[in-house]
């Protein structure tokens, strides 16, 4: 018994707190508590607040269902949700009940579908489902419609799954919002059919205004709070993949893939920031977690603890500032 419990402590020491911490079962519990506190501390009767922080943990709970149903990690961690979770608690632009986080949990719903196409032999339904789901996103963040051919890119080749019958799914579940919501347009308003054209100037993207100094300086640091980790992690999942499955590889090779419009959408529309931040977190929580939990050597300890510092001072800031 006693080297039992010696040999148990002797594999923390070396494994190291900070994989005493990624892979501890407690930890998305308390970062859960820790991000409830401080999203309801300004108002803790505001059903704005309580709303977003609902639909947040619902957007984690799929992360947490993702990684469980796709192995996005080696371990058995819960930093997936942990990151994402620590992240939207450092935001409180998106902490309010709204539509501004609709395209983000249409982000992560598309890519827990459109991951399921891997090894599927009849993929229209599925495709079908992914594409439609970015599509009501689109609805309420127009230039969100960017990420679909990405999306069909990954579909073809990270999960060899796009087929002539599965694209013509794909883009009827692109369509199909925009013709329902044009016809309930229509029965709200007499059937005016005058009223299209300006509806179909409503739904597409609006030209970029490129009026970076008019964004908030803190704004631009939370953009940098997501990036930075995220492409670090990128990188170290670039270098290191040969360790994972090759199931997984494609995975997170998709991921990657993925953040590009979301990237390019943060260049064009940085005011937009309440909508973009959580669509950063979405498609970098992999990624981040990726790193933090399967890293090796003191940088990765040091970068561990800089990203904690980081997040925390994120947090902090609202409360102290004047």
């Amino acid at each position: 018994m006693l080297f039992l419990l010696s040999f148990h402590l002797t594999s923390m020491r070396q494994k190291g707190f900070r994989h005493n911490i990624t892979q501890s079962l407690a930890i998305l519990p308390l970062v859960g508590l820790l991000a409830a506190v401080v999203w309801m501390l300004p108002d803790v009767r505001s059903l704005q607040l309580g709303g977003g922080l609902l639909v947040t943990f619902v957007m984690a709970y799929l992360v947490i269902e993702c990684n469980n149903r796709y192995q996005l990690l080696r371990v058995r961690s819960r930093m997936n949700s942990v990151v994402f979770l620590a992240l939207m608690a450092a935001f409180p632009s998106s902490h309010l009940l709204g539509w501004h986080l609709a395209p983000a949990a249409a982000l992560l719903a598309a890519y827990f579908v459109l991951f399921r196409v891997y090894g599927q032999t009849c993929t229209q339904g599925t495709l079908f489902h992914v594409t439609l789901l970015l599509s009501l996103g689109c609805l309420v963040f127009p230039p969100l419609v960017l990420v679909i051919p990405f999306a069909l890119f990954v579909a073809a080749v990270q999960l060899r799954a796009l087929r002539p019958a599965a694209f013509g799914a794909a883009v009827l579940g692109w369509l199909l919002p925009y013709w329902i919501y044009a016809a309930i347009l229509l029965a709200l308003h007499g059937f005016d059919w005058t009223l299209l054209p300006a509806y179909y100037v409503d739904v597409l993207p609006q030209l970029p205004k490129f009026d970076y100094v008019a964004v908030n300086p803190l704004t631009w640091v939370s953009y940098a709070a997501v990036i930075v980790p995220g492409l670090i992690g990128t990188a170290h999942f670039y270098s290191t993949s040969y360790n994972d499955k090759i199931r997984t590889r494609q995975f997170l090779y998709s991921l990657t893939v993925l953040q590009i419009p979301v990237l390019l959408l943060t260049a064009l529309y940085p005011e937009q920031s309440s909508t973009l931040l959580p669509l950063l977190v979405a498609v970098y929580a992999p990624m981040i977690s990726h790193h933090l939990t399967l890293a090796r050597g003191r940088m990765a300890d040091f970068w561990f603890v800089c990203c904690t510092l980081a997040v925390a001072a994120l947090i902090a800031f609202p409360f102290f500032s004047f």
